[in-house]
C-alpha cells in the first residue's frame, strides 16, 4: 500500500512541475553528415541556438527528428545528447511513441533512465485503432510511464485521431500532462483548453495555426521553424501570451512566408534545406523521405532574404 501511495503523489508531483510547459519548445530536426550519419556534435550546435534564441524547451526524436529511420542505437545516442545539451531546468521531452504498446512503454523508461522530463506520445499509425484502443493504448502507456506523457494528435499522418471525449477522460489521468494538437481544427482544440482540468496544458502542434491556437487557450507550441529562427517566433508567442496581440501579429506576418514555405512539402525536408541554405549544414533527410523541389528551395530562401532585411 505504501508503495502504491508513493507512486501516486510521484505522479501527481511530476504534473504540477510540468505545467511549466508553454512558450516555444523546438521540435528538433536530426542532423546527418554527408555519409548520412547521425551528427551529435551539430545536433549540439542546434540545441544550442535554440537556447540562446529563449526557446523554452526542446523535443527530441519526434516526427521532424526522422525518429521512424533511426536504429535504436542511434534514438539512445540522441536521446542522451538531447538531455546532455541542455541546461538544469529547461524541459527536454523526448518523442517515444510507436505503434506498438509494449514498445513504447520500453521507450518512456529509456527516455527516464536518460535524464528526460517528459515523453511524447504520438497516436498509433498504420494500425487505425479504435477510441477503445486508443485509450487503451494510453492508459497503459501513461500507468506505466516513470515521466509525464504529453498525448500527440496528428490524424493526418498517423490515420486516426483522438476524439474530443477520450482526449477530456485521458486528461484526468494524473501521469498525462496535455496534448500537442497538430489537426488542425480549431474548435476542438479551444474545447480541450475549455473543459480539460487546468493543468492539463494545450500546446500547438502547427506553427502555422499557433497564433490562432493561443488566442483559444493553448499556452505553447512544440515548432518546427525555431530550428532556425527562434527569436522571431519567441517574441511572437512571448507577445501573444502577455496579450500583446499587434505585436503578436507583426511577428507572425515577418515569418509567414517561411512558414508557408516549410509547409509546401513533408516535414521535415524544408526545415533541413532551410538550415542548409543558412549555413547550418544539417545534412539531408533518409529515405524515404526526399529533398526538396528546386521551387521550394527557392521559396525557402527567398522568405529568408526577406526576413534577414528586418532582425
Amino acid at each position: 500500500m505504501n508503495c502504491i501511495i508513493c507512486y501516486i503523489f510521484t505522479m501527481i508531483d511530476s504534473k504540477l512541475k510540468s505545467t511549466n510547459l508553454n512558450g516555444v519548445i523546438t521540435a528538433l530536426i536530426t542532423p546527418f553528415d554527408q555519409h548520412s550519419k547521425v551528427s551529435l556534435t551539430k545536433y549540439d550546435e542546434l540545441i544550442a541556438l535554440g537556447w540562446r534564441g529563449g526557446v523554452s524547451g526542446i523535443v527530441a526524436l519526434g516526427t521532424t527528428g526522422e525518429s521512424p529511420v533511426l536504429s535504436s542505437d542511434e534514438w539512445l545516442a540522441i536521446a542522451k545528447q538531447a538531455v546532455a545539451s541542455s541546461p538544469t531546468g529547461k524541459p527536454v521531452i523526448i518523442g517515444v511513441g510507436t505503434n506498438n504498446t509494449a514498445t513504447t512503454i520500453k521507450n518512456s523508461h529509456l527516455a527516464g533512465e536518460v535524464g528526460a522530463d517528459g515523453v511524447l506520445i504520438v497516436t498509433p499509425y498504420y494500425n487505425k485503432p479504435t477510441q477503445s484502443g486508443l485509450e487503451r493504448h494510453f492508459l497503459m502507456v501513461a500507468d506505466e510511464s516513470p515521466l509525464p506523457v504529453i498525448l500527440y494528435e496528428i490524424p493526418g499522418r498517423s490515420g486516426v485521431g483522438i476524439s474530443l471525449e477520450l482526449t477530456l477522460k485521458l486528461a484526468i489521468h494524473p501521469n498525462i500532462i496535455g496534448i500537442k494538437e497538430a489537426g488542425g481544427n480549431l474548435w476542438r482544440s479551444s474545447e480541450i483548453a475549455r473543459q480539460a482540468p487546468d493543468d492539463f496544458v494545450v500546446l500547438s502542434g502547427d506553427d502555422n495555426l499557433t497564433l490562432s491556437l493561443l488566442a483559444i487557450g493553448a499556452v505553447g507550441v512544440i515548432s518546427v521553424i525555431s530550428n532556425i529562427l527562434p527569436v522571431p517566433f519567441v517574441k511572437m508567442v512571448d507577445a501573444m501570451l502577455c496579450d500583446e496581440l499587434n505585436q503578436a501579429r507583426d511577428w507572425h506576418r515577418l515569418v509567414s512566408p517561411l512558414l508557408s514555405a516549410l509547409s509546401a512539402e513533408t516535414n521535415p525536408s524544408p526545415i533541413k534545406e532551410a538550415l542548409n541554405i543558412a549555413g547550418l549544414n544539417m545534412g539531408q533527410v533518409r529515405p524515404p523521405l526526399a529533398p526538396v523541389s528546386e521551387s521550394t528551395r527557392e521559396s525557402i530562401t527567398n522568405a529568408l532574404n526577406d526576413i534577414n532585411k528586418f532582425i
